[in-house]
């Protein structure tokens, strides 16, 4: 199987992610709790790209969630889907990026980074064929647009054969706060 590790950084990466892994276990056939309730075999027939499958026939998501605040994390924790994701795949920081390019890459991202790999590594060692990594994060902002770059540039250091794909939004003037 060709799996594929989810990351989903800062409020907007995360805000997309959470999203992402309703819509796409509603396609699977997977529960909030992780149990599978669907209509067709076909539903199961890929669902290891994306779902680990743990103990009592539950589904688990490869995905890793990451802030430099835990505000957004809680949101996802409290949430129909929150009990879905490993509890140990919640990265995240207390002092937040203020919105601030720099400190998401630099500073308050570059203190995370290393525990963000470690769950990232450990998601990737679990895979029989690991594809490769999808992003989702904002440019604007501090943790999405800093520590994402971040990321970005180490997993491709450390998985430099697997496949990266970002799925970033992009900040309009008209609707920014800046």
């Amino acid at each position: 199987m060709r799996e594929i590790v989810h990351v989903q950084a800062g409020q907007c990466g995360n805000q997309i992610g959470s999203k992402f892994w309703e819509v796409i276990s509603d396609e699977h056939g997977i529960q909030p709790d992780g149990s599978y309730k669907g209509e067709s075999d076909l539903q199961l027939e890929r669902i290891n790209v994306y779902y680990n499958e743990a103990n009592g026939g539950k589904y688990v998501p490869r995905g890793v969630m990451v802030d430099l605040e835990p505000g957004t994390m809680d949101a996802i924790k409290a949430s129909p889907y929150g009990n879905l994701f490993r509890p140990d795949n919640f990265v995240f920081g207390q002092s937040g990026a203020g919105n601030n390019w720099a400190k998401g890459h630099y500073t308050e991202g570059a203190e995370l980074v290393d525990s963000v790999l470690d769950v990232i590594r450990k998601e990737a060692e679990g895979c029989d064929c690991l594809q490769g990594f999808q992003l989702t994060h904002s440019l604007g902002g501090g943790t999405g647009s800093g520590m994402g770059t971040l990321l970005i540039s180490k997993i491709r250091e450390e998985f430099p054969d697997r496949i990266m794909s970002s799925y970033s939004v992009v900040p309009s003037p008209k609707v920014s706060d800046t």
